[in-house]
């Protein structure tokens, strides 16, 4: 993804890690980008309580040399945003909001690196997954999807039995980490002992800058970062499901023993249905 394409969608991910200016610039952006449009940086940063050196470096934190790139990419982003359908009650707000998350976290992928999570799931002797809370959920669902692909991976949802399970892992194992906000204490502790220990990290998060990203040698983000009384949304979580499917499907692509595998463990179930 370009630098410059998906601006507010960049803004949006990213405006939480800002500091407090920044982040009451980006919000008054976000809030009406529209009318940003029209705005002079003096204008912005008058209209926004904020300084124009801050609104140059929030064009510059957007991969955008000065204010006039900025407003052309926002300018672009504005246009090519779909027109918002009428809502006819929550129904459809919960599901356009679940939709919008899919399509956002498509256009926040980087391909290269999920080429690289891959190769690093192929090449791992056990994959552990850590995760709390909701972010436990997703782990069932990717624990869920390589038992299917017979790659060897255990779930720890209890972070005193990860912390245990962290100190005896070798270079050979991967530790897929699992936070929305990527700031849990307990998931921060457990994913340092693993990195003490010389394993490699790969998280899945909706937020792009944070502690545990910081601890990561590979992160892949999900669309629409929650806040603390959204926790668990069905929006926040789908881009991240999202990610589980597009990770195991590609294992499958990159080796056919996973193909095989996953033919061969749906046929060990069949007995069991009525």
């Amino acid at each position: 993804m370009s630098e410059k394409q998906n601006l507010l969608l960049r803004l949006r991910q990213n405006v939480s890690g800002y500091s407090p200016t920044q982040q009451k610039l980006g919000e008054f952006v976000l809030h009406d980008p529209a009318n940003v449009l029209y705005m002079t940086i003096t204008e912005l940063a008058r209209e926004s309580g904020t300084s124009e050196a801050s609104v140059t470096r929030l064009c510059r934190a957007l991969g955008c040399k000065g204010y006039n790139e900025f407003k052309m990419a926002l300018a672009l982003d504005t246009e090519n945003a779909s027109p918002n359908q009428p809502v006819a009650d929550e129904i459809d707000h919960i599901v356009n909001e679940s939709v919008q998350a899919l399509h956002d976290t498509a256009k926040l992928l980087d391909r290269t690196l999920l080429t690289s999570a891959v190769e690093a799931l192929h090449e791992a002797r056990s994959v552990q997954i850590y995760g709390v809370a909701a972010s436990a959920i997703l782990g069932e669902y990717l624990h869920y999807k390589l038992l299917r692909l017979g790659k060897p991976s255990q779930l720890f949802s209890d972070m005193h039995r990860a912390a245990m399970n962290a100190t005896t892992l070798s270079q050979e194992d991967l530790v897929v980490a699992i936070s929305s906000s990527g700031s849990t204490r307990d998931l921060l502790h457990v994913v340092t002992q693993a990195r003490k220990r010389g394993v490699s990290v790969l998280t899945l998060s909706n937020t792009p800058s944070s502690p545990l990203a910081s601890l990561s040698d590979i992160l892949l983000v999900a669309a629409k970062p929650e806040g603390p009384l959204s926790a668990g949304a069905l929006n926040a979580k789908v881009g991240v499901m999202l990610l589980v499917e597009l990770l195991t499907t590609s294992l499958m692509a990159c080796d056919p023993h996973y193909a095989e595998t996953n033919q061969l463990t749906a046929s060990a179930t069949l007995p069991l249905l009525l």
